[in-house]
This record gives structure tokens, C-alpha cells and sequence, in this order.
């Protein structure tokens, strides 16, 4: 596996998430001590102890892979954001051409952790993003999306969301 790319916004994320992870299982592990010793010699009979373990399992496994994610991360620093071409730390307009209508959306390209629909923030490894990196201003491509193919265009490439901000 290639090693995730993280830009130091998306460090302090995972690190957030980390800890919140951490809490969550200390408390499931609390828990789970409760329903340990309210069953007595039964624990075979009670169902909560089962699943809290479960519970447990999983949180711990969460925990594992983003740690490794995050330690063999490679660090990326977005200071100057690419305005020539799309990469990692991008704010992107692109057209979208649909079969009925066209519609236009401004995208970020964000490292691992980041991303979040709600924002516009696009984790670079999506198979949209996949396609945009790379591209420039003016350069066409044919995304796949769940409801077929759409032609995408690249409007313009923004130096911060400030700009985007004072241009709507």
C-alpha cells in the first residue's frame, strides 16, 4: 500500500480523531467491565458482554489502521496552492455537463482525513479527484458517475476559498 498524503490540517484531524477514537473505547472498555461482573459466573448468558467485546474490537481496529495511515504518512504542505494545475490542496471550478443541464461546483482537493462532501473537500484518492489531478484550466474529461457519464471542464483554479469567497 503507497503511503497516504497528509497536509498538516489533515494531521491535526486525524490526531482529533485519534484521541476521540481513544475515548470511545475507554469507555466501551468500562462498559464492558460493568457487564463483565453484573453477570456473575454467567457470561456466556449475557448478550450485552458480547457485544460491548465486539464494540471493543473494532474501535481498537479503527484506532490500528488510522495510526498506520497516519505513521506511514507522507507530510504535504499546501503553502503555495498549484493555480496551473490540479493537485492536492486545489480549489477547482468545474462545469459539469450533464445530459438536461450543466451545473457548475467548486471543489478542494484534500489529503487523507479531510474529506467531507458537506465542504466541498474532495479526498484526493476518489475517483473523481483521480481524474481532475493533473488537469488545467480549460482541459475536459469524462467523469464516471452513479447516474453515467458526465463531461467535466475545469473553470478556474483559485489561489484560496477568500477568492472563491469575493467572486460570488
Amino acid at each position: 500500500m503507497m503511503a497516504v498524503k497528509i497536509t498538516p490540517n489533515g494531521e491535526k484531524v486525524i490526531l482529533q480523531q485519534i484521541a476521540n477514537l481513544e475515548r470511545e473505547l475507554k469507555q466501551v472498555r468500562i462498559e464492558k467491565n460493568k457487564a463483565y461482573h453484573a453477570c456473575g459466573d454467567d457470561k456466556l448468558a449475557n448478550p450485552n458482554f458480547h457485544k460491548l467485546e465486539q464494540e471493543e474490537r473494532i474501535v481498537e481496529e479503527r484506532i490500528r489502521d488510522i495510526q498506520h495511515s497516519y505513521k506511514t504518512a507522507e507530510i504535504i504542505y499546501v503553502d503555495e496552492r498549484n493555480t496551473e494545475k490540479v493537485d492536492i490542496g486545489s480549489i477547482v471550478k468545474c462545469s459539469f455537463e450533464y445530459t438536461e443541464f450543466t451545473e457548475e461546483e467548486i471543489y478542494e482537493i484534500v489529503g487523507y482525513g479531510e474529506s467531507n462532501l458537506e465542504e466541498n473537500k474532495l479526498f484526493y484518492d476518489t475517483p473523481v479527484a483521480i481524474q481532475l489531478i493533473g488537469l488545467k484550466i480549460g482541459d475536459e474529461t469524462i467523469l464516471s458517475v452513479p447516474s453515467g457519464k458526465v463531461k467535466c471542464k475545469i473553470l478556474k483554479l483559485y489561489s484560496g476559498w477568500e477568492e472563491v469567497g469575493s467572486i460570488n
